[in-house]
């Protein structure tokens, strides 16, 4: 009997891929059994397993008549894939166990007033309905990375959604000037381009034109800037100037009065939004469906609807 032919000896490694071919030509016993076991076709495990008896330089299987019978090599391949396979199947529902029970923790991100005002009390009442839950919130007005889980979940102002992220949209989002009552009183014939104000660092440009003509005369003007907006909103709350800042800040604060209508040029849209890929997670689907609600019942407040503007309604003039 000519003695079988030797195959050349490789160093690449075998993959879960080629143990599963294996695996399957292994308990079926014949190439027509492993594809219909695969949802492949003859031809195409014909290819692989000749292709990973190539690349190792291993022959897996003798071939006879009766169907493919696996060698001593084939065998101890099988049985180590058999317990590859148990491992991944474990693996799986231990992870879909998880992702389909509503318990683990989200870190939601969201802007800093919204994470110290409002987040607290929505995310008590969702704890409070799922206690197994645990939620973590990171203040920032940044785009959060979702894509390297920086954050499960973000709560973000935006015109439109990055096309990475998955979400929905609650409502319109918008901004306006304010003062404090004291300090407009003392300035009946208010000239907006012309007071001092207090910034968010890095927003001046926000405001132009709609306000000053250049970047440079709005820095002129900013008596007060900070990276922190609590700081800004209470600089103006103690009569440093005027301050703009999103409708949901300006209105609910009694310490200020909004002296513009929203500014159109600066209407966003809010968001909330997560990874494709956790779309299907029990708790962040959960949490999802529950900030789309809260959300939503305050749309008046995030679209600058809840609140009117002072009665002089200080309006930008054309050429501002």
């Amino acid at each position: 009997m000519t003695a079988p032919k030797t195959l050349p000896k490789t160093t690449r490694a075998l993959e879960w891929n080629d143990l599963s071919i294996i695996l399957a030509i292994g308990r079926a016993g014949s190439l027509s059994g492993a594809a219909r076991a695969i949802g492949k076709t003859h031809s195409t495990v014909f290819r692989n397993i000749k292709a990973i008896e190539q690349k190792t330089g291993v022959r897996f299987f003798d071939a006879f008549d009766s169907g493919y019978v696996p060698t001593d090599a084939g065998r101890a391949a099988i049985k180590y894939a058999e317990r590859i396979e148990g491992e991944v199947q474990a693996l799986e529902i231990e992870v879909l166990g998880q992702d389909t029970k509503l318990s683990g923790r989200i870190r939601l991100t969201c802007p800093e007033a919204f994470a110290s005002e409002h987040a607290p009390g929505i995310i008590a009442k969702f704890v409070q309905a799922h206690p197994d839950i645990r939620v973590d919130v990171s203040p920032g007005h940044g785009a959060a990375d979702l894509s390297k889980r920086e954050a499960e979940i973000a709560i973000r102002a935006t015109r439109s959604a990055p096309d990475t992220a998955f979400g929905r949209k609650i409502c319109a989002f918008r901004f306006a000037m304010y003062a404090a009552p004291d300090y407009l009183a003392a300035r009946p014939d208010l000239d907006v381009p012309t007071e001092p104000v207090a910034m968010i660092e890095g927003s001046v440009g926000w405001l132009v034109p709609a306000i000053w003509p250049t970047k440079e005369a709005g820095e002129e003007r900013a008596v007060f800037q900070s990276s922190a907006s609590r700081a800004v909103q209470n600089a103006a709350a103690a009569g440093i100037g005027l301050t703009f800042l999103p409708c949901y800040v300006g209105d609910a604060d009694p310490r200020l009065a909004r002296i513009t209508d929203p500014l159109e040029h600066l209407d966003m849209q809010l968001w909330v939004l997560t990874h494709p890929d956790l779309r299907n997670t029990a708790r962040i689907r959960a949490l999802m469906a529950f900030l789309y609600d809260e959300l939503a019942h305050d749309a008046d407040l995030w679209s600058g609807r809840s609140a009117t503007t002072d009665p002089r309604n200080v309006k930008p003039r054309p050429g501002w």
